[in-house]
Parts: structure tokens; C-alpha cells; sequence
């Protein structure tokens, strides 16, 4: 989820961050096997040939946002932004130390009147939805520390835009337009044998620079770097279930963005959330994930919560390569 505000018109005021779609992404907790290794989770990372993926879909409705002092207020204009999305995700494990991933999304963003559930007169028809391909991301997971219960990872990330960034009205692009590149340090500990663990993760993401590709008025900027950071434990109570709880956010640094040619404004954003999570294991591979996504705090974001449903699949994809082989 990357943000990129501008502000055109009165509809819109409020929206002076696109919606990021970097804290990625949402890979809470996906498990091959509900027990307390956490194969998938955070730092750990995956045996050599087996592979991880997932399809998440994620729904937001919300008529409140965050302003500059970081107030839940009502959107102008009797605005409802409405959000679908499906993120479908891949790991394969290198070697035992080295994971490499792909995150591909598809969005559909739009507005419309919070009490008639019709499409908002203004902005214009032609700009109030938006849907398509997302910005692609990918990763390399490099497992430096490896002990009985302590595992530290260093994860090297980027974001490719898969199109350019559509200004009006921001929070509807669904491409950045620009790169990204994140640097995180994961940290996990298994409290084994007792069912539970923790991660964290702290990282820096370097935002590239938006080309205006119109150069009649030029908007080009770069946006604010931003810290990325991330808490989670979880917890098994029994067979074939997980419970977890996740703590994160981003906060991003102060830039000038041209709203009118010739008049910077300076901009920041913020936001932090909290995820509660259940995994149920409905085969040996495969893994059930429910989640809701809260907004804690924020600054120029949108308020308000997330559901999202997903399903996981883990494997050993060399070993099933061979068995097919084999007569």
C-alpha cells in the first residue's frame, strides 16, 4: 500500500496521502504446519525447495480519515472510500538461509455517497474508480542468525510501479508511479516448547522520485523516506490453530509536493495499526487466515478497519518435482 498526496479540488482536501500499499502487504502469519517453528512468520525463513504462496483478499469501507494533527474526522462531501484488493504471494526457499518473494496485487478503489451508496458527482464519473494491476513487489530474506530459539534475518525489498500515478483523485491511483527500496532487520524468538513466538521488525524504505510524465504543469517530487516497523506474537492453543496479534506502521518524512505549479506544500505521513489474526490449518499444506486490520493512529491516512480472508499453501516443491519423476 504506497502514498502520494496532491490536492486538486474540495472533494479531495482531505486526501493528501494515497493509501500505501508497501506495509505490504499484509503477510501477517502463514504457516505450512500450525507449531511453534513459524516456518513463514517474519524472520524465520523457508527450507531449501520448499515453497510458500498465498492469496489474500482484503476489503476496506470507511467515511473517516486522518488529518494533519492526526484526528479521526468525517470525510467532506459525505464521501465512503471503498477498497478491494487481492495480493497473491510466493516464497521459495534458495537454500535454508535465503528466501527470495513476490508480491503481485490487484486493486479497485472508489468513492460514493455514504448514504445513497452512489458514485460521488464530483470528483467527475471518469475519475471516481479506478482498478487494475498493482505495484509489484519483490524480496530477498537472508537468515544471519540461526539458534535453538533466536533467528535474525536481514530483508532487502523493492517496489517496481507498474504504471504512473494518476493524481486525481490520489487516493485512487493504484500505481505509485515511482520505487521503492526497504531495508528491514527481522528478529524471532520460539518460546518452544510452549506454544508461542514473537518478531519484530524495523526497517528503512528509500522512496525514489515520481516523473511527472506530463511536464504541463510538472508535479514531479519525491515523497517522504519512511520508517517501516512491525510487532506480532502468537499463540497455539491446539492443534491446527494459531491466534496472533500484530502491531505495525509507517512514519514517513516531511517533503514538498507541488499541489499548485508553483506552490510547494510540505507533507508528512503516519499510520499504525493493529491486527488481531486467527490461522486454522485445513490440510497438512494448507492454512485458513482471518484478520482484521484497525487503524490506531494516523496522519493524512485513511481511519477505519480492514478485513481480510486468506489461504496459504506450503510444500517442498523439490521433493514433489522428484516423486513425479520417479516412475
Amino acid at each position: 500500500m504506497t502514498s502520494f498526496p496532491r490536492t486538486t479540488n474540495m472533494c479531495i482536501e482531505f486526501l493528501h496521502q494515497k493509501l500505501t500499499r508497501h506495509v505490504t502487504p499484509l503477510l501477517i502469519i502463514a504457516l505450512s504446519i500450525l507449531l511453534p517453528q513459524m516456518a513463514s512468520a517474519g524472520a524465520w525463513t523457508l527450507e531449501k525447495g520448499h515453497v510458500w504462496s498465498k492469496i489474500t483478499v482484503m476489503s476496506q469501507a470507511t467515511d473517516q480519515h486522518y488529518d494533519a494533527g492526526g484526528n479521526a474526522i468525517d470525510m467532506p462531501a459525505d464521501a465512503r472510500y471503498q477498497s478491494q484488493q487481492v495480493y497473491f504471494d510466493i516464497r521459495y526457499g534458495v537454500t535454508d538461509q535465503i528466501d527470495l518473494g513476490l508480491q503481485i496485487p490487484y486493486l479497485s478503489n472508489k468513492f460514493v455517497d455514504k448514504d445513497e451508496s452512489n458514485d460521488v458527482a464530483t470528483p467527475p464519473p471518469a475519475l471516481e474508480t479506478e482498478s487494475g494491476l498493482g505495484d509489484i513487489r519483490g524480496f530477498a530474506k537472508i537468515n544471519l542468525v540461526n539458534s535453538a530459539d533466536l533467528v535474525g534475518t536481514l530483508k532487502l525489498g523493492f517496489k517496481a510501479p507498474m504504471g504512473d500515478y494518476r493524481e486525481v483523485p490520489e487516493a485512487l491511483s493504484i500505481t505509485g508511479g515511482q520505487w521503492d527500496f526497504d531495508v528491514v532487520a527481522q528478529l524471532g524468538r520460539s518460546f518452544y516448547p510452549v506454544p508461542v513466538y514473537a518478531n519484530l521488525d524495523l526497517g528503512y524504505r528509500w522512496r525514489g522520485e515520481y516523473k511527472d510524465s506530463d511536464p504541463n504543469p510538472d508535479r514531479s517530487y519525491t515523497p517522504g523516506d519512511e520508517i517501516v516497523f512491525n510487532a506480532e506474537a502468537g499463540y497455539s492453543p491446539m492443534d491446527k490453530l494459531l491466534v496472533a496479534l500484530k502491531y505495525e506502521g509507517i512514519a514517513g518524512a516531511e517533503y514538498d509536493a507541488l499541489s499548485n505549479p508553483g506552490q510547494p506544500e510540505t507533507l508528512s505521513q503516519s499510520v499504525s495499526y493493529l491486527a488481531p489474526t486467527v490461522l486454522v490449518g485445513v490440510h497438512p499444506n494448507v492454512s485458513l487466515e482471518a484478520l482484521a486490520r484497525m487503524t490506531v493512529s494516523g496522519n493524512r491516512y485513511f481511519a477505519g478497519p480492514t478485513y481480510a480472508v486468506g489461504l496459504s499453501f506450503a510444500g517442498n516443491l523439490i521433493e514433489k518435482s522428484v516423486r513425479q519423476g520417479t516412475p
